[in-house]
């Protein structure tokens, strides 16, 4: 058996083994359904020592067994949870990592995945038994394994990267002080608190550093190296003196954070070889192949539909607007139209949504032409649209195929006071929302809807809401991307037609 002293070693050996989990005595595999039915054998550890936290770094490989079709369960209820995360995210970004954890949980508890909840919500340092330890050990597994069926789509192992960097920093609200110092431990990290002393010798530029502090002589802080916590001297959340940063407890979640995602790139290409092992293993193939079809990342699939090109004209885009555009394209298309101009984020994001609506290169090109020509020259607009317009059409640069923007991307646009992109329903002040939604001729009691819906920060719902009420119908599903808004108004359109 290789020696588990080595973490390349141990993370290899678990996905190797892997493929020879199930091998009869006679050293024939089985089937994809029996294998189903059949214990996967792993290391031979103490569980005790290696999950004595509700909280894991993920750092090694998990041992013990697992029947695949609980393998193929726990994965994909970690996907669920990952997609709550995402939805709760992007729900409303106002909302404090402790106001989003809450609302996770609650969200768990309703679709009855308590296991999840219960590890997501703890303090970090409670009771280890023998339920304790298999939720830890099914929360370890689960994770590792969705790391290898990501491995070879950079768009998906970019949204798992994400989402669980995201959870993990959630999850780490949730530790108490007695949590936080047990985390340190059984991952060995070695920050020692301050001693009263030291506090007391640094009381006022602890002060003066936290302003947002009320009782320092009640908070803990920690002094590590500063080059450990580079976010946090950005948001200027560290006193800094002599090469150490202080930090108080409550933020030593951004430590631990970056500890985590350079774990998780690294542990990348490791996951990336791994799979590649299993690929002649078809009671992985199967199972790996269902997990990657299940992560649905809209804002990878190119949303052209073909049928409703046809019916695509830069001579209809004004009545596009008024009638099949999400609100977000109808804000940045009257912006353009009246303003001739749009800031560069919105020209990025209306440009690919035209793209995605079927416009060839040189409609978009014409129409751009035709709009941003009436306020700048012909040589100011040469120089400085040509090329980008190309670019998106990945003609230029790097020649990508860039995608339309999805509601995910949008709403965590940045922006400037001059800006027109982003979600309505989460930037735009509720007096000028409700102005642009007199403008699209709603009456008094569809405002309202709306806006109630905006102000709650349910966003996704109040753009489902637009959708119902501009086309006079009921629809069940949220939309994740205004291109498909936009193909589902158009085939409503050409089916009453």
């Amino acid at each position: 058996m290789i020696s588990c002293t080595c973490k390349k070693s141990v993370l290899l050996y678990f996905l190797f083994v892997l493929p020879h989990a199930f091998e009869s005595d006679s050293g024939t595999k089985s089937n994809v359904i029996s294998a189903m039915t059949s214990p996967m054998k792993l290391t031979s550890n103490n569980p005790d020592d290696m999950y004595s936290h509700d909280l894991q770094l993920y750092q090694n490989p998990p041992f013990g067994e697992v029947m695949l079709n609980e393998l193929k369960e726990i994965c994909i209820t970690r996907l669920k949870v990952l997609s709550l995360v995402e939805r709760i995210h992007l729900g409303n970004l106002t909302m404090s990592v402790s106001q989003r954890r809450a609302a996770l949980v609650k969200e768990l508890l309703k679709e009855e995945i308590t296991e999840f909840a219960r590890l997501i919500d703890s303090r970090g340092h409670g009771s280890n038994t023998d339920v304790d330890i298999c939720a830890r050990k099914r929360d370890h597994i689960s994770h590792f394994v969705l790391r290898s069926v990501v491995a070879f789509d950079a768009s998906k192992k970019r949204w798992f990267f994400k989402q669980e960097a995201r959870l993990f920093k959630w999850r780490f609200s949730s530790l108490n002080s007695e949590g936080i110092r047990r985390f340190m431990c059984v991952n060995n990290f070695d920050f020692i608190p301050i001693s009263l002393n030291e506090k007391k010798d640094i009381r006022e530029c602890l002060e003066a550093s936290f302003p947002y502090i009320n009782d320092i002589d009640n908070t803990q802080f920690y002094s590590v190296p500063f080059s450990e916590v580079p976010n946090l001297l950005k948001k200027r959340k560290a006193f800094i003196m002599q090469g150490k940063a202080f930090i108080p407890e409550q933020e030593m979640a951004f430590l631990f954070v970056t500890h985590f995602r350079r774990i998780f790139i690294s542990s990348f290409e490791i996951a990336r070889e791994a799979r590649a092992n299993l690929y002649n293993d078809e009671r992985f193939a199967y199972i790996f192949a269902n997990l990657e079809n299940s992560i649905q990342i809209e804002n990878t699939i190119f949303v052209q539909d073909q049928e409703i090109r046809k019916h695509v004209s830069i001579n209809q885009l004004d009545e596009f607007a008024e009638f099949s555009y999400p609100l977000c394209m109808r804000v940045l298309h009257k912006a353009l139209k009246n303003n001739h101009h749009l800031t560069h984020g919105g020209r990025v994001q209306y440009c690919l949504f035209l793209k995605g609506i079927g416009l060839s290169l040189s409609n978009v090109m014409t129409f751009w032409e035709n709009e941003f020509t009436k306020m700048a020259s012909d040589v100011k607009f040469g120089k400085e649209q040509i090329y980008a317009v190309r670019y998106a059409f990945g003609l230029e640069g790097s020649r990508r195929n860039y995608q339309p923007y999805s509601c995910s991307k949008i709403m965590e646009s940045a922006l400037g006071p001059r800006d027109c992109h982003g979600c309505p329903f989460n930037y735009m002040l509720h007096n000028v929302l409700e102005e642009e939604l007199v403008d699209c001729g709603f009456n008094k009691h569809e405002i309202s809807t709306i806006l109630k819906l905006s102000k709650d920060g349910q966003s996704f719902a109040a753009c489902n809401k637009y959708f119902e009420m501009k086309h006079d119908c009921s629809n069940d599903t949220f939309f994740k991307h205004p291109n498909v808004y936009f193909n589902e108004s158009m085939k409503h359109h050409l089916s009453i037609t």
